[in-house]
């Protein structure tokens, strides 16, 4: 599911309802479990599991996300979708019976109640997802009833988004040749039997994005003042694309967007700023200390399979195109770019039996860590790139330069995006979510992007 969508109400029903389901199974399960064997303790230990019912509701919503329940992708094959949902309250049961053992004291959670939560709610999780596509996202109730006036690309790129979001669908109507003369409104090439208020009150729309200019069209900038203070939303059409697809649609914004975008907002606001260094330093030098053993095993596999340096080094541009040494496991061949420099794609052959497999992991990364402890880098930003690619896709894309704003990450919001960008016009696409990711900056973003990217490695949905 897209998670900036303007609409939110169906991604918050589907939540609720999970959470509902976590909790009433589980105390169901505990009532069950304890009025069999004791009876007479049920008020008495209640408050303890109340502890643990937090804990799975705070918890549950996270592993489900990771395990990519959220996905409508996953929903499409029965098989996967119950393992998927196993997978998720299995581990999320465990976190939760683990975190219990170490911090609730006099109370040991039995195997039978985890035996029977986990089946119960595996089973109505299924069931509610199910319920959710067949009955709930077909509602008119749940609908987003979208009316789009106006033409050109965007208005083809909202469409193609539209006709491709099947789990949660948009009731969505373009009038594309819209126009005014004397008064009258013409829809389509034909003149329209009713003022544009009442079609839209009679066919119950509840959005209006506009993509044409108000100044060109009178009776139409009256109309949309009249809608709005009558309940109804009204979007531009670069905020509804930019909500709908968490990217920026750079062909068809200008300067003064960019310049004026989000105002009142400060921009990479001091504050977000130094809690982001904080979190960068502490969490490297953990990671460096924690996944020392694993960085050992993963050098030693390198240096036993193929010729070579363990470690890749190269020059990259970071923050204020300012260059540095990047570091990171070495996943290609000896001179991979003897021919010269190249993208990698999906079945690059100059990639060893070891490296791909690090690369589906991003394991190949972790050397990363040290760059981000020296600064170089962050956790989160825009991925680090070479100044020959760079020079060369800043000619033909325009505000490639942008990206430049912030310090490369570890991860960022194109990365987890699950694609390759191996050509002009994907790093194109590539450089929509960067700016989006520059332009929507916070902790809570970068919170989100970790669980994607927890998703990403799970899956092996690397590069």
């Amino acid at each position: 599911m897209y998670f900036f969508s303007p609409s939110s109400k169906k991604k918050v029903f589907l939540l609720l309802g999970d959470i509902l389901i976590v909790l009433i199974t589980f105390y169901i399960t505990v009532f069950i479990k304890i009025k069999i064997f004791d009876p007479f303790n049920f008020k008495l230990i209640l408050p303890k599991f109340n502890w643990w019912a937090f804990t799975l509701i705070s918890l549950s919503p996270i592993i489900f996300y990771i395990f990519e329940l959220y996905n409508k992708s996953r929903w499409e094959n029965n098989t996967k979708l119950l393992l998927y949902i196993s997978f998720a309250v299995l581990i999320t049961s465990s976190i939760v019976a683990f975190l219990s053992y170490i911090f609730v004291f006099n109370m040991v959670i039995g195997r039978a109640i985890l035996l029977f939560y986990s089946i119960f709610s595996i089973l109505l999780l299924f069931a509610w997802r199910k319920l959710f596509v067949n009955v709930f996202s077909k509602s008119e109730y749940l609908k987003e009833k979208v009316l789009l006036i106006g033409d050109g690309a965007i208005v083809n790129d909202i469409e193609s988004i539209v006709k491709t979001y099947k789990i949660i669908p948009y009731d969505l109507k373009i009038i594309r040749n819209y126009s005014e003369n004397r008064g009258t409104d013409y829809v389509s090439d034909s003149i329209s039997t009713q003022s544009l208020f009442d079609m839209v009150v009679d066919n119950k729309f509840n959005t209006i994005v506009v993509a044409c200019s108000l100044n060109d069209f009178p009776l139409l900038r009256k109309w949309l003042f009249d809608m709005k203070f009558s309940g109804i939303a009204i979007y531009d059409a670069l905020y509804f694309y930019e909500a709908l697809s968490a990217k920026i649609p750079i062909s068809s914004i200008k300067d003064s967007w960019f310049l004026f975008h989000n105002q009142g907002k400060k921009f990479n606001p001091f504050l977000y700023s130094r809690i982001k260094r904080i979190m960068d330093i502490l969490l490297s030098l953990c990671g460096i200390i924690i996944l020392s053993p694993l960085i050992l095993l993963i050098g030693l596999a390198i240096k036993l399979s193929s010729k070579g340096p363990i470690f890749f080094k190269q020059e990259r541009l970071g923050q204020n195109e300012k260059p540095f040494t990047i570091l990171k496991f070495r996943t290609m061949i000896v001179d991979a770019e003897k021919g010269g420099p190249k993208w990698s794609d999906k079945n690059d052959s100059r990639v060893t039996k070891v490296g791909r497999p690090l690369r589906k992991c991003r394991f190949d990364e972790l050397p990363q860590l040290f760059n981000i402890l020296k600064g170089e880098m962050s956790f989160i930003g825009t991925r680090p790139i070479r100044k020959f690619f760079a020079e060369k896709l800043a000619k033909d894309i325009p505000y490639y330069r942008l990206r430049f704003i912030i310090k490369p990450g570890l991860t960022g919001w194109a990365q987890v995006q699950g694609r390759y960008f191996d050509n002009n016009e994907e790093q194109k696409e590539k450089l929509e979510y960067d700016l989006f990711y520059i332009q929507n900056q916070s902790l809570f973003f970068d919170l989100f992007i970790v669980l994607k990217t927890v998703s990403t490695v799970l899956f092996w949905k690397g590069q």
